[in-house]
């Protein structure tokens, strides 16, 4: 619910060379937001004559819309000239080849009223390819302390998703203008740096999609972009603390054990949501990767999503449409990332070793909360034979644990079913 008088929001949709139909659809998705109180601000960016053509004639087609014009191309100075001409402090990215949902402006606006620090806040969106072919969906770190280290790593964030409290981008000098590329990751890499005063991260939601090139695939990047995308990774880390190896003797020792290696993990990223990263916190976290066989990941992945439909038709056959994930490690961020191929909807996480905790957005409940007749997956793919173990007491209390990669369990009669986890 809208509590502020001026609960205006600015758009800044950068255009430079674009059919005018994709351009048209981008633009609506915007004029069509549940949000109305909206500015478009359309930066023709060195755009081509059929472009800019384009551009003022859908323009004149929306009081709200407005179009600016830079003589020469560049991203960074396009979302600049849009940050200092906006008539609100909160900026909305848009690229022109993109979607946003209806409500996505709504919702963004309303998190960011709510939590004045952040000064950054995208969305959970979908990768689709040129021609529509969906690729799969990506969910940004939602807690700005996980965001400011996994950013050390990676720019999980789609640009075009991003809201920005424009007087927290100026004051740090607002987008570097020198990054002919990779110019959002550097932005939300200074941001974080910061800390709690100018938080990144994003919402749970999938309120965006995001149109790859065919020169980009599905998740890769151009040559250029990996160009400075490195540049910004790589400063990053030289400007981190060098912080306590033997701190984290315990940690290690318990993930080369393996026995006890998600509690570690979940320790380790514990500590670097709650302490902020170091050198030597970082670079015990790319270990812990690094110890899972990751040579053949890609195809690990395309039979991991194959055996997740085919327990997931399953788990349908059996009336269950609603499921809790046991485990809060990495293997729960993957199937969270691959909700379409489970089909099935995700309502809760439990994990005894961490619950009382948030990861991924969510709250991390026990075991116990699990009420009888609902239904949960274990999630792990080094751990499983464990968390089976470990839910016997779930199982005698009428709990049904479905399993994704050990011996498959009998069949369940689907009138004693109860379809709804805890």
């Amino acid at each position: 619910m809208i509590r502020d008088k001026d609960n205006g929001v600015s758009v800044v949709l950068p255009v430079s060379e674009v059919e005018p139909e994709v351009l048209q659809s981008a633009l609506e998705s915007m004029c069509e937001q549940s949000h109305e109180n909206l500015e478009v601000l359309l930066v023709l960016n060195g755009s081509d004559r059929a472009t800019r053509q384009a551009a003022h004639e859908l323009a004149a087609g929306d009081r709200r819309t407005r179009v600016l014009e830079l003589e020469h191309a560049s991203l960074a100075a396009a979302i600049n000239l849009g940050l200092r001409q906006a008539s609100h402090t909160l900026v909305a990215r848009m690229d022109a080849d993109d979607w946003s949902h209806p409500q996505r402006i709504e919702q963004q606006y309303e998190r960011m009223i709510d939590n004045p620090s952040l000064a950054a806040l995208g969305t959970a969106y979908e990768i689709v390819g040129p021609d529509g072919q969906r690729y799969g969906v990506m969910t940004p770190p939602t807690d700005p302390a996980e965001a400011r280290w996994r950013l050390l790593i990676s720019n999980p964030f789609a640009h075009g998703s991003m809201m920005l409290r424009r007087d927290a981008v100026l004051a740090l000098g607002g987008y570097d203008e020198r990054f002919e590329r990779a110019q959002d990751y550097e932005l939300w890499v200074r941001l974080s740096g910061r800390g709690a005063r100018s938080g990144v991260c994003a919402t749970s939601e999938v309120l965006y999609t995001l149109t790859r090139s065919e020169a980009q695939g599905a998740f890769g990047a151009t040559p250029m972009q990996a160009e400075f995308a490195a540049k910004v990774m790589t400063q990053a880390w030289n400007g981190l603390a060098q912080g306590d190896a033997m701190a984290l003797e315990s940690i290690i020792a318990q993930i080369a054990r393996r026995s006890q290696a998600t509690e570690a993990r979940g320790a380790l990223e514990m500590r670097l949501r709650e302490q902020g990263p170091t050198s030597s916190d970082l670079l015990a976290w790319l270990w812990t990767a690094w110890t899972t066989p990751a040579s053949s990941a890609r195809a690990f992945d395309i039979a991991r999503g194959s055996r997740v439909r085919e327990v997931a038709r399953s788990m349908q056959a059996s009336g269950v449409d609603a499921i809790s994930l046991w485990g809060a490690g990495t293997h729960t961020a993957w199937l969270l990332d691959h909700q379409a191929d489970l089909g099935i909807s995700i309502i809760g996480i439990v994990d005894d070793a961490l619950h009382g905790s948030k990861r991924f957005g969510r709250p991390i409940d026990h075991q116990d909360t699990l009420k009888p007749g609902s239904h949960v997956l274990l999630s792990s793919d080094w751990h499983e034979d464990a968390l089976w173990s470990a839910s016997a007491r779930a199982r005698a209390r009428g709990v049904h644990v479905w399993r994704l990669y050990g011996e498959p369990q009998s069949s369940i009669p689907i009138a004693k079913t109860n379809r709804r986890s805890a």
